[in-house]
C-alpha cells in the first residue's frame, strides 16, 4: 500500500489509525510512522477534552484545526509537526511504529 494512503488512513477515526498501524507493521514507512505518532497524541487529546467542563467545544474546535493542519501535510506528502504539541508526541510515542 502507498505510504501516502496509509498516512491518510491514520486521520480517519481511531479504527483507521489501527488499520494503518497494522499495515505499517507489515512494511514500515517513515512517513506513516510519523503520522501514527502524531495522530495517536491528537486522538488522546480529543478523548481527554471531554473532561474539560464547559470548554470542551472550544478544545474540540482547536483540535480539529490541528487535525486539519496535519491532514494537509499528509496530502502534500510532507511531515508537518502539529503546532505546539507535535514534537512532544514524537518524543512520547517514539516506540510506536
Amino acid at each position: 500500500m502507498d505510504p501516502k494512503l496509509k498516512s491518510m488512513l491514520t486521520h480517519f477515526t481511531p479504527v483507521g489509525w489501527l488499520l494503518a498501524f497494522f499495515l505499517n507493521s507489515i512494511k514500515k514507512d517513515p512517513m506513516t510512522s510519523f503520522y501514527l505518532r502524531q495522530l495517536l497524541g491528537l486522538y488522546i487529546c480529543f478523548f481527554l477534552s471531554w473532561y474539560i467542563p464547559d470548554y470542551y467545544i472550544i478544545a474540540w474546535g482547536f483540535l480539529f484545526v490541528l487535525w486539519t493542519y496535519s491532514f494537509i501535510g499528509t496530502v502534500k506528502s510532507v511531515e508537518h509537526l502539529i503546532p505546539f504539541i507535535g514534537a512532544v508526541f514524537q518524543k512520547w510515542f517514539k516506540k510506536i511504529a
